[in-house]
């Protein structure tokens, strides 16, 4: 890559092996596992990885910890949350540039979402810690009173994607934390570099054992936490194979679950939708962050009045994307984020035009020159013309892959929208308030975006996928359970 980025200063927080967090403790002895950077396939550095041992000892830590800050006041703890926010911010150019060379995601990325979205996170949680009374209704006897009170669940352990570990990650440690539980994060192998590093920012802020970071591989370290009996809670976001490990590893203690799993999230653009709002937005929700996030509308339905134009603003609007270097802030997209899942795309992508799952309209050739042929980079790939049966157009791809289907009318997109076992997001453009609030009442999916694709709102207004895209709640409250309180007063007290 450029000398520009190789003489960057930043390099120096990979010169040691990034910790782990264990009863307040930095944990840097024993296994490492290397970190292989997505934009030149080269170790940039290592982290430390938790043995069986460690994993029990983190375990017990975190359940001696966890009266003594459910005890404390939300309050408190939301100063806790506020403390970690100003660290966070202090640090916020070496967190872009841990995730760029982690997962090749852009600076720019980082940096106008990722870490907007965490410190977000931290404010707003830090508020919700003091606002989490139940509610009390009527039971029909005036002898009774009634109230609900929330109250955590204990030692939680969360499961970190790889496609965005840092924003997630302090996004559901904040809840955790602020609904009064102890948190076991568990930061994918693929990145753990991002997480790791907040980890050493932050270990002297918290009391011993309320946070605790484990790298390692999810088969050994997040089954052992998984299925341990004193975790009384898993979270994860992730793949739906791995949910269902979750659930089978967890059936036997009936452990509480909450799953945010993947789509195959379609976009409707009908013929009065204005071209320049949906190209520059379906744009953005195909390619952003090269097509790895959950809720990237990868199959567009488009009506057959604007299907021309539309296929063709696209297409340019994929051939121009800058690809490059994710250090470089003229960057738009850059690799995808290792080996295994660069292979996993491009299978997709070959078995496509082999296949004849239709026209294959920018991109699909991999890159063979140049500084791009050295790392996992995927071009923009649009295909056109394709059949909602096709493969392409029905497994989750999780790259800059999109599908173009013509459709006659909002009835048969919606028909073909909701033929999926997926059900995590959705989207239309149109000028019509009616077609929008068909689409917004029909489309089975937990989010609903109408003329946009991603939207502002998620801490505030959560959504839970529908089929296989989710299980087990949204929220600081899938963090909390109910006790129902009933109390009889004595005649003579009324």
């Amino acid at each position: 890559m450029s000398a520009a980025t190789s003489n960057d200063p930043r390099w120096n927080l990979l010169d040691g092996t990034l910790p782990m967090l264990v009863g307040g403790e930095l944990v840097t002895d024993g296994e490492t596992s290397d970190i292989v950077s997505s934009r030149d396939r080269r170790v940039a550095g290592r982290f430390a990885v938790a043995d069986e041992a460690l994993v029990e000892r983190a375990v017990a830590t975190a359940r001696g910890a966890a009266a003594g800050w459910a005890g404390l006041t939300g309050f408190e703890r939301g100063k806790y949350l506020l403390k970690i926010a100003d660290i966070m911010e202090k640090h916020a150019a070496d967190f872009e540039f841990l995730d760029a060379i982690d997962i090749g995601k852009p600076v720019t990325a980082v940096r106008y979402s990722d870490m907007p979205v965490s410190l977000s996170a931290l404010a707003y949680f830090a508020g919700r810690a003091q606002d989490l009374g139940g509610r009390s209704v009527e039971v029909g006897d005036p002898m009774v009173s009634h109230r609900a009170r929330l109250e955590p669940y204990g030692v939680v352990l969360e499961v970190l994607p790889w496609n965005g570990p840092l924003w997630t990650g302090v996004q559901r440690m904040a809840a955790i934390l602020a609904a009064g539980n102890v948190a076991i994060m568990k930061p994918s192998e693929l990145a753990s570099a991002s997480f790791s590093y907040l980890a050493s920012l932050i270990a002297d802020v918290l009391p011993p054992g309320v946070l605790t970071v484990l790298n390692g591989r999810g088969s050994q370290v997040g089954a052992q936490l998984v299925k341990h009996p004193d975790v009384a809670m898993v979270s994860l976001t992730g793949g739906i194979e791995t949910g269902v490990r979750i659930l089978q590893d967890t059936a036997a203690q009936v452990k509480r679950v909450s799953l945010e799993l993947g789509g195959k999230n379609p976009n409707i653009v009908l013929d009065d939708a204005d071209l320049d709002t949906a190209v520059m937005w379906s744009t953005m929700g195909a390619f952003s962050n090269s097509g790895q996030i959950c809720v990237c509308g990868s199959r567009v339905l488009v009506q057959r009045g604007i299907y021309d134009a539309f296929s063709a603003r696209l297409v340019e609007a994929a051939k121009t994307r800058v690809v490059g270097d994710p250090l470089l802030e003229s960057t738009e997209m850059g690799p995808v984020v290792g080996e295994d899942h660069y292979s996993k795309v491009w299978s997709y992508i070959d078995g496509a035009i082999a296949g004849g799952e239709g026209e294959l309209l920018a991109g699909g050739q991999r890159y063979t020159e140049g500084p791009l042929s050295e790392g996992w980079f995927v071009p923009p790939t649009v295909f056109g013309g394709v059949d909602p049966s096709c493969t392409i157009a029905r497994e989750e791809v999780f790259g800059p892959v999109v599908t173009l289907t013509p459709v006659d009318d909002l009835d048969e997109a919606l028909s073909i929208a909701n033929d999926t076992r997926y059900g995590l997001a959705s989207g239309i453009f149109t000028t019509s308030v009616d077609s929008a609030e068909k689409a917004a009442r029909e489309l089975q999916a937990g989010q609903v975006y109408v003329n946009q694709w991603f939207a502002p709102g998620g801490l505030q207004a959560p959504s839970q996928g529908y089929k296989t895209s989710g299980l087990g709640g949204v929220g600081i409250e899938k963090y909390l359970q109910t006790k129902n309180i009933f109390i009889r007063s004595t005649p003579g007290n009324q």
